[in-house]
């Protein structure tokens, strides 16, 4: 008896979180479509392109709101059984409020390890994929973009940038210079192409001049860069800490660790990503006092508000502490953690209103 209880109240939180799954992922669908039309006719950047990049989009940008369709999920699931006046009959039926917990617990964990397995291995590759394809659709020809790197067409010049540090520093940058019957006249190689003084500059170069009879190598400590680089350019395979998988995100955070650049909002984004699991399941310590104690009497319409308004709190708090990290530079993992503290405390505090532990 008891495990069929269990069963359906799984049943009913699960098939409470789909459709809020599918609702909120219909709603993001037409929000990035509509943002992204604006885009349209942008070089080689038509509306199939569009499509394709909104729906590859969608998994990673679905995922980052995993704490709310839990909670949304459970709440709902939880009020409609509470509103047909089932959980009542279940608990005088000697079915326990730690027993209904319990069964919500197990369904949350179930959809928190499935959503985060796929959110974090599928998801950034195929955010990052519609990346590299609208920035070589959108640039038709000048830069194309490949795991391997950026290439760019400058005049009479092709350039290949291993690795983008920053807006303002490259590596492993390769450039061959053409004349005008499309001969190679100079190649060059830089370990790294940096502003400084508010000039371009190659460091460590291998200057290679071609000749109809040989080659000529010179090596540099230092050398000036005298192409112009477009804005456009400079924005090209910039990757947002979302869209990378979290053992790249983690290597990305040491790497400019140890060439003293700022980390903050990687290092912060990292750390988010790890608690993330966590704070989707101290949802459920909010979710479940607002149907059995606080909004008891309350109809689903209002739950729901109450639900959304709890979830967003808990996004706009992270976005908030983000930018903070990076201004004020605080303490990163701190920083992470301190959302998950506030809510989890009022979950617990909550909850013990309904539970006696």
């Amino acid at each position: 008896m008891m495990s069929l209880l269990k069963r359906y109240i799984a049943k009913s939180v699960l098939n409470a979180t789909l459709v809020t799954a599918f609702i909120i992922i219909a709603v993001m669908f037409i929000i990035t479509l509509l943002g992204e039309l604006k885009n349209l006719g942008k070089g080689d950047y038509g509306f199939i392109d569009v499509m394709s990049y909104v729906l590859m989009r969608l998994p990673n940008d679905v995922y980052q709101f995993l704490p709310l369709l839990v909670l949304l999920g459970c709440m709902i699931g939880l009020s409609i059984m509470s509103s047909h006046r089932e959980l009542a009959v279940m608990r005088a039926s000697g079915f326990s409020v730690k027993q209904i917990i319990q069964a919500t617990l197990t369904t949350a964990l179930i959809v928190i390890l499935s959503v985060s397995l796929l959110g974090e291995s599928i998801a950034p590759n195929l955010s990052q994929r519609a990346e590299m394809n609208r920035e070589n659709a959108q640039n038709a020809g000048q830069a194309v973009v490949t795991s391997g790197g950026v290439w760019m067409h400058v005049d009479n010049n092709f350039i290949h940038i291993r690795h983008k540090v920053g807006r303002t520093w490259f590596e492993g940058v390769t450039r061959y210079q053409f004349d005008n019957n499309h001969q190679l006249q100079v190649a060059y190689y830089a370990k790294s192409l940096r502003v400084k003084d508010k000039q371009w500059v190659m460091n460590d170069v291998v200057k290679t001049e071609f000749y109809p009879d040989r080659t000529r190598s010179q090596s540099y400590l230092e050398a000036p860069w005298d192409l112009k680089l477009s804005v456009s350019m400079l924005n090209v395979a910039e990757v947002e800490p979302t869209d990378m998988s979290l053992p790249r995100l983690h290597k990305y955070v040491l790497y400019l660790h140890k060439n003293g650049l700022q980390a903050s909002a990687y290092q912060y984004s990292f750390w988010q990503r790890v608690f993330q699991p966590l704070a989707s399941l101290l949802m459920i310590f909010l979710a479940i006092p607002f149907v059995l104690s606080t909004l008891s009497t309350a109809p689903l319409s209002w739950r729901i508000v109450v639900g959304v308004m709890v979830g967003f709190s808990f996004y706009i708090l992270n976005a908030l502490l983000g930018q903070m990290c990076i201004v004020y530079q605080l303490p990163v993992m701190m920083a992470a953690l301190l959302p998950l503290i506030l809510f989890g405390g009022a979950g617990v505090y909550l909850m013990k209103k309904v539970v006696r532990f």
